[in-house]
Formats: structure tokens, C-alpha cells, sequence
């Protein structure tokens, strides 16, 4: 049997972190971003076996791949039937792995879909997405990823938490609107959330900036907030800060720092997004240079085939 799922990428702007609660579910963050049309294919291949295997491929490759892994034991541990599976995950990404644009939780909401239909779970939308998000807390990969994956869109997190349990609004966009995206390299988010430097400069620049954009709900605002969050925080390296320096100079004002990533993105209209992929392409001679529109849909299941 298999099936296979579709989960946007997905940048975050700006965040406040929310995980003091003892309830994983009711972990997560406020914050604002948006997730684009490139992302994250998973198979999933499921059999009968003599015994329990489980392997995960990324592009290929056989992965460690902790998020997914989570993602198949929670809900084995549901199913609780007995039954020896051999489960095999393909990933394919479209996006760079551990750069900021949502890789993890969309392998999670990926795996999590293709299970859920496969092993005729049944559950909801929000349930399914509880496990992705789950999954994510507890590896400390991400906190907003997966509930802003599951609405698409550009999306505002007014309440944290996992699907069914947090909030996310969302921002009227124009369907020209495009995303350009650029990515040096990876950013551990595990390390950066258990900085308590970092914690304590992310919650004091994050505070009330989710206030700020529900009352003037716009792209332009989501970045010029989300620009002023990575430069107050001083997250931002050195490389990055002469990328956006470039793009402000070439006249494309509306730029900020993917989080966590070394990564830039930027909101152009489609009539631009030959120059801005220039430009950015020039500053990073060694990375990964993308352009995307916005995801309106979020996660879900592209194909399924049973044996019954």
C-alpha cells in the first residue's frame, strides 16, 4: 500500500515563544510568516512484515530523520493492533533542508497524512496535524511550523498551540504577489531555542508584534516587522546583513531573514522576480536561489492506493 502527501514550505517572519506549557499540544509560538508552493513530497510505503522495520529516505538518501520517525511511533502507538508493518517514508524536497523554510514540519504533516489514510485512522484534520505538531515540539525543530502549514497563505499565529488547539489568521494577499527565497545554509532552530540569550532577546523583541500586525494586516507589514525583529534580535550574520543591504539598494525594500535559516527571503511581484532572483543569486554564489508563490491550501493528500 501507499499514499502520498504534499506540504507547502513555510518562512516565519517573526515569533514569540509560547512552551512553558507541561502539554506539548499547548506548546508553540505567536508569530507571522508564510508558506509557499515548494515543499515537501511524502510516499509512504506500508506492508505486513515479520517484523517491525521502518526506514526514511530525504531526496534519496537515508536519513536519521527524528521528526518522522516521532511522527510513525505516536501513531503505531495509537493504532496498537499487533500487526508488524514495514513502513518505508520517501521525502522529496524542493526547498533547502534546515534553512528556515519548514522542511521538518512539513515532512511531519506529510507523514502524518499518508499513515492516517493508509491505516484508516480516520482522524481529523486537526488531529492529524496534533501529531505533526507533536512531533516537532518534542524534537524542538519547530513551534509554529505545522499549524501555519495546515492553513497556508500568509498566515498570523494570534494564539499558540497545535491545530485545533492555537489560532491562525490570515492576511489578504494579491495572487501576483511572489516569494524569493535564498538560502546560504542551516541554522540549528534545537540550538537556537535553547539559547537562553536568544530565548530571552526573541520574547523581548516579539512581544506584541503579532498586536502590531492583526491591526494593519498586510505582506508590506509582515516584513517591515519581520525586518526589524531580525535586526533588533541580532540574529542576523554578518553575510546576511549584506544580502538585505543589496536587495534594499536594487530597490526591493521588502526583505527580512528566514527563521531559523541563513536564508533572505523577499516579496516581489511576479514582473520582478527575474531581477530579485539575480541579485540574490549573485550575493550567494554557493546556496540555493528560489522563487515561489504563495501556498493558499496547506498540507494535504495527493494519492492513496490500498490493497482492499
Amino acid at each position: 500500500m501507499r499514499a502520498k502527501a504534499f506540504c507547502p514550505g513555510h518562512i516565519t517572519g517573526f515569533f514569540e515563544i509560547c512552551d512553558q506549557a507541561s502539554d506539548p499540544l499547548k506548546r508553540g509560538s505567536r508569530g507571522a510568516g508564510v508558506s509557499v508552493n515548494r515543499g515537501v513530497t511524502t510516499e509512504v510505503l506500508l506492508e505486513e512484515s515479520v517484523r517491525p522495520v521502518v526506514e526514511v529516505f530525504i531526496n534519496g538518501k537515508i536519513d536519521g530523520a527524528p521528526v518522522t520517525r516521532s511522527v510513525i511511533n505516536r501513531i503505531l502507538e495509537s493504532e496498537n493492533d499487533g500487526i508488524k508493518r514495514r513502513i518505508i517514508v520517501n521525502h522529496e524536497t524542493q526547498v533547502p533542508v534546515g534553512c528556515g523554510v519548514g522542511s521538518s514540519g512539513a515532512g511531519a504533516w506529510g507523514t502524518a497524512l499518508a499513515l492516517n489514510q493508509l491505516l484508516k485512522l480516520n482522524l481529523t484534520n486537526d488531529k492529524v496535524g496534533q501529531v505533526a505538531h507533536r512531533a516537532e515540539v518534542e524534537n524542538r525543530t519547530g513551534l509554529g511550523t505545522v499549524p501555519a502549514q495546515q492553513r497556508g497563505g500568509i498566515d498570523i499565529r494570534t494564539k499558540p498551540g497545535a491545530p485545533g488547539i492555537g489560532h491562525v489568521d490570515q492576511i489578504p494577499f494579491n495572487p501576483d504577489l511572489r516569494v524569493v527565497c535564498s538560502s546560504l545554509g542551516s541554522i540549528s532552530t534545537k540550538i537556537m531555542l535553547s539559547n537562553p540569550k536568544v530565548r530571552t532577546k526573541i520574547n523581548e523583541f516579539g512581544a506584541g508584534l503579532v498586536q502590531k500586525i492583526v491591526k494593519r494586516a498586510s505582506p508590506e507589514e509582515l516584513m517591515r516587522l519581520s525586518r526589524m525583529f531580525s535586526e533588533k534580535t541580532k540574529l542576523l550574520s554578518q553575510t546576511l546583513q549584506a544580502g538585505l543591504k543589496l536587495l534594499d539598494e536594487k530597490g526591493f525594500h521588502n526583505c527580512s531573514m528566514a527563521l531559523f535559516g541563513e536564508t533572505i527571503f523577499t516579496f516581489v511581484w511576479t514582473s520582478e522576480v527575474e531581477d530579485a532572483t539575480r541579485i540574490l543569486k549573485e550575493w550567494n554564489g554557493r546556496g540555493e536561489t528560489f522563487s515561489a508563490q504563495v501556498d493558499p491550501i496547506g498540507a494535504r493528500l495527493m494519492e492513496c492506493e490500498r490493497d482492499d
